[in-house]
């Protein structure tokens, strides 16, 4: 006989949440069969200074997409120099952002993390631009001004230390 132990707690609990605000986020793609030339124009002098707050991507269709989240002075000057030929096609640029995040003690123990985080946004009506996951934290991308609401809901589903 196996025996399953899930860890389970009313209130999820958390280290807290943390933000970063004043951000940029630029979405991008470029054709996999031009990622040489996409190499080519992310090595340039002024884009190896990036540092970027946030940062995925994906393959789909052949392309490989991005979203990063930058500072505005670097959003604006990395904005600038993907319409610059022949860089990729911004698809979106917003400004500006926010991003918060947070972790927790049990988050690689139970699940639900993720459900939880969503289904609070979505319930007040908050839209989440990106987000990234791993066992143990969550980073989502917001407008800036749902900072506080977002916050403000995640705090009644998720416990933050006093």
């Amino acid at each position: 006989m196996e025996t399953i132990a899930v860890y389970w707690e009313s209130r999820i609990k958390t280290y807290g949440f943390q933000r970063i605000t004043d951000l940029a986020l630029i979405e991008f793609s470029y054709p996999l069969s031009e990622i040489k030339a996409l190499g080519e124009i992310l090595s340039q002098d002024d884009l190896q200074m990036l540092r970027p707050k946030f940062m995925i991507a994906q393959e789909s269709d052949q392309r490989i997409s991005f979203i990063l989240c930058l500072s505005v002075k670097e959003g604006r000057d990395f904005h600038a120099s993907l319409e610059k030929p022949p860089g990729p096609t911004p698809r979106r640029y917003i400004y500006p952002v926010g991003i918060i995040f947070f972790h927790g003690p049990h988050f690689g123990d139970r699940y639900g993390i993720a459900d939880a985080t969503f289904s609070t946004l979505s319930k007040a009506e908050i839209q989440v631009i990106a987000s990234g996951c791993s066992s143990s934290s969550i980073f989502l991308v917001l407008v800036q001004d749902d900072m506080d609401k977002a916050e403000k809901a995640l705090g009644e589903t998720f416990e933050v230390p006093k």
